[in-house]
């Protein structure tokens, strides 16, 4: 009888450590890992790259960092790292975290999980960065804590963006509960199944396995016919991500257009280098401008330029300047909401899936305002 128990915790013990090692394999197949993850934390999370700054980038590209900050986000502080006497963290205090370059960690299982293995985060969300609470999310929620823009609420019927901001990358929790977008009214309740009702919404998705319904996938990589599993064996990602590309290149050429209109006015720029990160302030454009691409440039909304001459300059959009030195497009212009809508669709990664009806009006309306 002894024999026989021992025999059945010795296989209890080597399948715990299988399935670890089968999770530590998994995840170093993810963006959270050391290999992807970790170059990042490397250059925005630590006070040798950062300063005081990295009380803000490391609350969610690190693990001591998102450890802090989800105490201070559970007692109602979603802003940057803030130390012992509520005042902004020093140098000091993050070296003390450990937000050094030889100390510094990725998103590693003590990120997520607590010292009992349990998910730090579930079901609801305090108010988050970005101006909003999820409720009723299931696990998703620790998710959603860092995935979504991190810059703060929007007002959805502005005239005037007020400021160039940019949605920040990975802002799906955004697009999953239908926030942060202009000219579509977000303060209504979107009911997105995909969010609600599907038990542990990201999660839910993202760590499946096609067959397996118990299974924890920690490469958060959906399986390719994963979509099937609900909506049945004909229906696939890709028929709701074709139509959501062509309104985004509509978006683009639409925007494309308005430059093109005022492009004889573009006389000077900030230009950025994408190599070294370094911008060159009054950077004449000798050519006038062919063709854009929207994105992003340290937190604001950003044009790539192709001139005719074959240069191409990047350029934050409050920097491009008329003879004056005046912004070309000002915060009242459409193109800046518009640009913002079309960041959240790309930088939300999934190309219509999470939300399909919420992406589609709020391209469609960025296009509206274009015209």
């Amino acid at each position: 009888m002894k024999k026989a128990l021992l025999a059945l915790l010795a296989l209890g013990l080597m399948m715990a450590l299988s399935s670890k090692e089968a999770i530590q394999r998994e995840w170093e197949q993810s963006a959270h890992n050391n290999g992807v993850m970790g170059a990042k934390t490397l250059s925005v999370a630590t006070v040798e790259a950062r300063g005081d700054a990295a009380a803000h980038c490391a609350r969610c590209h690190s693990e001591q960092g998102f450890v802090a900050w989800l105490d201070q986000l559970k007692k109602g502080n979603p802003g940057n790292l803030v130390g012992p006497d509520g005042k902004p963290a020093t140098v000091e205090y993050l070296k003390g975290l450990g937000l050094t370059k030889d100390q510094v960690k990725p998103i590693t299982c003590q990120t997520c999980h607590d010292e009992d293995g349990d998910l730090r985060l579930v079901h609801d969300t305090p108010m988050l960065p970005s101006g909003f609470r999820a409720v009723g999310v299931g696990s998703g929620a620790l998710c959603m804590a860092c995935h979504n823009t991190r810059n703060g609420r929007i007002t959805w019927d502005a005239q005037d963006a007020g400021r160039y901001t940019s949605p920040h990358y990975s802002a799906e929790a955004d697009l999953l509960l239908g926030k942060n977008a202009y000219f579509v009214d977000d303060t209504r309740e979107w009911n997105n199944g995909h969010a609600f009702f599907t038990g542990g919404s990201c999660s839910t998705c993202h760590m499946s396995l096609a067959g397996q319904e118990d299974y924890t996938s920690h490469t958060f990589k959906t399986p390719d016919n994963l979509c099937a599993s609900c909506h049945g064996a004909k229906y696939t990602k890709e028929m709701v991500q074709e139509n959501i590309e062509h309104l985004m290149s509509l978006v683009r050429t639409m925007v494309n257009t308005r430059v093109l209109a005022v492009r004889d006015r573009i006389k000077t720029v900030r230009a950025y280098n994408p190599e070294n990160g370094q911008f060159t302030p009054n950077t004449p454009v000798k050519a006038p401008v062919y063709r854009v691409d929207i994105t992003s440039i340290g937190g604001q909304i950003a044009f790539k330029m192709d001139l005719t001459d074959g240069t191409v300059l990047y350029s934050q959009l409050g920097d491009i300047r008329d003879e004056k030195g005046q912004p070309v497009f000002s915060t009242k212009d459409p193109v800046v909401r518009a640009a913002w809508n079309y960041l959240l669709v790309k930088y939300d990664g999934s190309k219509g899936v999470h939300n399909p009806s919420y992406t589609r009006s709020i391209l469609l309306g960025a296009m509206e305002a274009l015209r």
